[in-house]
């Protein structure tokens, strides 16, 4: 279980086919524990105080915007919660939904900046104005929805500590959406 609140960004030293080597910027890691990586969860395979590897399925691929990272692009990391942690998070299952391209960046005269996100609109039903998503595992809220794109803002906080302050137009994000809504439209449609 994640809280959706991205503790740091991480740095990709190395892909190597089917494993990727990244920056270990935590010192209580083990093998076999499952981080959140720009929200796709993870199993630890291999760790030392410098780095660590996991290893992507097909389908991890296939679902998130983990074939277009290059060595040194970031990764949003979280590590699961511990018992007792309190849990800001919004409700979701920590399995990315889709992936979809950065339309628009604006930068604001108040340090934040908004990103316009292009869509496939047959997610439409999921996507709610001043509702919640996770780009790249970071819990945002949605400022305005269209047809097939919709706007996030992002804080100074935001942008310093995710990988979102890289984001330029064409770049693929991760997407997940509310889980508590994705309910409701399943009951709907039965």
């Amino acid at each position: 279980m994640f809280s959706w609140i991205i503790e740091k960004k991480s740095k990709i030293l190395s892909i190597n086919a089917w494993k990727f080597t990244i920056e270990n910027t935590f010192s209580d890691l083990n093998e076999w524990q499952s981080i959140a990586h720009d929200w796709a969860c993870m199993t630890l395979t291999k760790i030392d105080s410098k780095s660590y590897t996991f290893f992507t399925m097909e389908e991890s691929l296939k679902r998130t915007n983990f074939w277009n990272k290059k060595i040194w692009d970031y990764f949003n990391v979280e590590r699961c919660v511990k018992y007792g942690d309190r849990i800001d998070w919004h409700f979701v299952t920590w399995h990315i939904d889709t992936t979809w391209i950065v339309n628009k960046v604006e930068n604001k005269s108040d340090d934040s900046r908004v990103i316009f996100i292009k869509f496939d609109n047959k997610f439409n039903n999921l996507i709610i104005e001043k509702w919640s998503i996770a780009v790249n595992g970071a819990s945002l809220t949605l400022v305005d929805v269209w047809n097939d794109f919709f706007s996030i803002s992002l804080i100074p906080y935001t942008l310093e500590h995710t990988n979102l302050w890289d984001l330029k137009v064409w770049d693929i994000v991760n997407l997940e959406f509310d889980m508590l809504w994705k309910y409701v439209n399943k009951i709907k449609s039965l």
